[in-house]
């Protein structure tokens, strides 16, 4: 099953391994811009239990065609945000855990959860992206979409998505 979220990244921050380092402390999450993006995908393919398709496919690049928080419900449409993540040290990685979407039904009729969760890092001072592509038209479930980046049990940034407006 090919995956449901891409993340796109300022040169792609999932790490594997601990570094040393400060200690890393994360006072906001700004969103950049928001809407809906053309993205280039890396060709990764991080496994993510936690997601309907059980991975994540991050993106190399996020680009901006419409700033909107309207989204079509039609298969191929990338929609999401641009952050920077405010805190020290600069270029840091930080833990987050990003959190998206109402539940769907699968081909199968198994219903999936009411909410992705995907761990993942973002650096400290630079643009980074959370996009999501409906690859599937069982992904475009119509209502309101709300994606929040969360840590250590607060939410840090967040923006609401009408998905279904301009579209199905």
């Amino acid at each position: 099953m090919r995956s449901l979220l891409t993340i796109a990244l300022a040169g792609f921050a999932w790490a594997t391994t601990a570094v040393a380092q400060d200690p890393v402390i994360v006072q906001s999450v700004g969103i950049v811009d928001y809407g809906i993006y053309r993205i280039e995908l890396s060709g990764r393919r991080v496994p993510v239990p936690t997601t309907a398709a059980s991975e994540v496919r991050p993106a190399s690049r996020a680009v901006l065609i419409a700033q909107t928080n309207e989204i079509p419900a039609k298969v191929g449409t990338t929609f999401g945000y641009q952050i920077v993540v405010n805190g020290s040290p600069t270029g840091a990685l930080a833990d987050f855990e990003v959190v998206v979407h109402p539940a769907f039904t699968k081909p199968d009729g198994k219903v999936t959860d009411t909410k992705d969760r995907v761990p993942w890092r973002y650096w400290i001072g630079k643009q980074s992206s959370y996009t999501y592509t409906f690859d599937y038209d069982w992904e475009a479930v119509p209502g309101n979409w709300l994606i929040e980046i969360w840590r250590n049990g607060k939410r840090l940034a967040s923006k609401e998505f009408v998905v279904g407006a301009g579209g199905k």
